[in-house]
């Protein structure tokens, strides 16, 4: 699978205790690196933050999952 290299953010930048964003699931230093991430790193963080934060029922695990979508979209149109 192409990875998806949009960024998570769904503009709600709230940080727990561990330094993790509470809506889009990403740590501080995987926001602050995203653009050099690789698209593979990009992924499995995609991956892991679905499965997270993009679970579940109400507005914002649903705006996360949105994006992703809109983003593999995207992916499709220009394959």
């Amino acid at each position: 699978m192409e990875p998806v290299t949009k960024k998570p953010c769904i503009d709600i930048c709230e940080f727990n205790k561990k330094a993790v964003c509470k809506a889009c699931g990403r740590t501080r230093q995987e926001k602050k690196e995203w653009k050099q991430l690789s698209p593979d790193e990009k992924q499995a963080i995609w991956t892991r933050i679905l499965e997270s934060h993009g679970s579940g029922k109400g507005k914002t695990p649903r705006a996360l999952r949105d994006l992703y979508e809109k983003a593999r979209r995207k992916q499709r149109e220009k394959a």
